[in-house]
């Protein structure tokens, strides 16, 4: 009985300690990529951090199949070809990314580098 407790325990600490798996985020696009795009993404990556720094910017690379669908707020589609272009001629463009799976978004440069499901344009 005492070992079962110990390893329950033990899980659940683990678990707690354990970063958090992030289904979508919200950020600035900074640059428009081959296939993608970079996202500011230093909220996610500041809140899986025990110890954030908060002078450091993060951006995650995101890759965008050529199928995924693009909308408004309102929940209106925008053709792919002209969510680029207004990504590139617009500064700060802010969306909302929807992944394709959830993952824990860190420091690690490896876990910055995600695929879109959706994307909102939120501005």
């Amino acid at each position: 009985m005492k070992k079962l407790f110990t390893v329950l325990l033990l899980l659940v600490v683990g678990c707690s300690v354990a970063g958090k798996d992030v289904s979508a985020f919200e950020g600035h696009i900074s640059a428009v990529k081959t296939g993608g795009l970079e996202v500011e993404c230093s909220n996610v990556v500041n809140q899986n951090d025990p110890s954030p720094s908060s002078e450091e910017g993060w951006a995650c690379l995101v890759l965008v199949p050529h199928d995924t669908p693009v909308q408004n707020t309102e929940g209106e589609s925008i053709p792919m070809d002209e969510f680029r272009e207004q990504a590139r001629n617009e500064e700060m463009l802010y969306i909302r990314v929807t992944l394709e799976e959830s993952t824990n978004i860190n420091k690690d440069p490896e876990s910055r580098k995600l695929t879109a499901k959706k994307i909102t344009l939120l501005e």
